[in-house]
């Protein structure tokens, strides 16, 4: 078992890239996480008209930033996290939390990304795309 260059301590750090930019409103701020090469892959695509696999950065950041367009107060906390053995990969289960208009929700889902050169090379996220979000009372 050859051991991974990656540390909890560096996933920790890139998910708190990625609260700050979900925070701010910009995934812009996020981009020297990735390689310019990138695959995302999501099955929030669908909802978008938006291909199953997303390749290159620019593409890749222009779709987040899609999907966060009118949402507020988005909160994006790490629940678990793992590194992913021999794979050059880390696992990540994210609270993502927002309001839309009056009303706030919860996404539960996994992000699983891959890395070449300590910079992420795929980022694939998982959940049901069938199930509901989770309504959360208003604070």
């Amino acid at each position: 078992m050859r051991p991974s260059p990656l540390s909890l301590e560096a996933i920790d750090a890139q998910e708190e890239r990625f609260a700050a930019a979900f925070a701010s409103g910009d995934m812009t701020t996020a981009r020297p996480l990735y390689r310019p090469d990138v695959v995302y892959i999501s099955p929030t695509t669908r909802l978008f008209g938006w291909p199953a696999r997303i390749e290159g950065l620019d593409q890749a950041l222009e779709f987040i930033q899609l999907t966060i367009a009118g949402l507020s107060d988005i909160s994006y906390t790490v629940d678990q996290r793992a590194l992913i053995p021999d794979d050059s990969a880390a696992y990540v289960r994210v609270q993502f939390e927002f309001n839309m208009g009056a009303v706030r929700l919860r996404s539960t889902y996994v992000v699983v990304y891959r890395y070449r050169d300590a910079l992420i090379a795929r980022q694939e996220l998982y959940y049901d795309p069938s199930g509901q979000l989770e309504v959360l009372p208003s604070s």
